[in-house]
């Protein structure tokens, strides 16, 4: 079970390919037929793929953390975008545990996202908090 001793902790996912058929391919999935994006872009939401969710397959991979997926509520999300991402791009996400809390019979946990594409520049940065009933008691 996460506790203070894992704050600090950082996980890397390296390799994150942003490929134009995986971007037309979710945003027909959350559109339907509405165009919701320009070609050669990105849409916002598309962290997700390439930010949000290599990085906490990394986070729930570590077995020392202990965190499992029975009990885990994904509570908030945030994402900010400091410039563009593009199809092509090729991305390393990251988290940090920023914060462990204990309270109301429940482990409260911040992780920090980060996304940086092959030059180094961040491409978007985002905040989860994981829920993990049970636990704190």
């Amino acid at each position: 079970m996460p506790d203070l001793s894992h704050v600090g902790r950082r996980y890397r996912a390296p390799g994150q390919v942003v490929s134009a058929e995986r971007v037309a391919e979710y945003a027909s999935a959350v559109s339907g037929a509405d165009e919701v994006y320009s070609p050669g872009s990105v849409p916002p939401a598309f962290a997700a793929v390439y930010c949000l969710l290599p990085s906490l397959s990394a986070v729930l991979a570590d077995a020392e953390l202990g965190i499992e997926l029975a009990g885990l509520i994904h509570a908030e999300q945030s994402f900010e975008w400091p410039a563009p991402v593009r199809p092509g791009d090729v991305v390393e996400a990251s988290a940090e545990v920023a914060s462990v809390e204990s309270k109301r019979g429940m482990t409260f946990v911040t992780l920090d996202l980060t996304a940086t594409d092959q030059s180094g520049a961040t491409v978007c940065r985002g905040r989860s908090l994981l829920l993990l009933r049970g636990a704190g008691q």
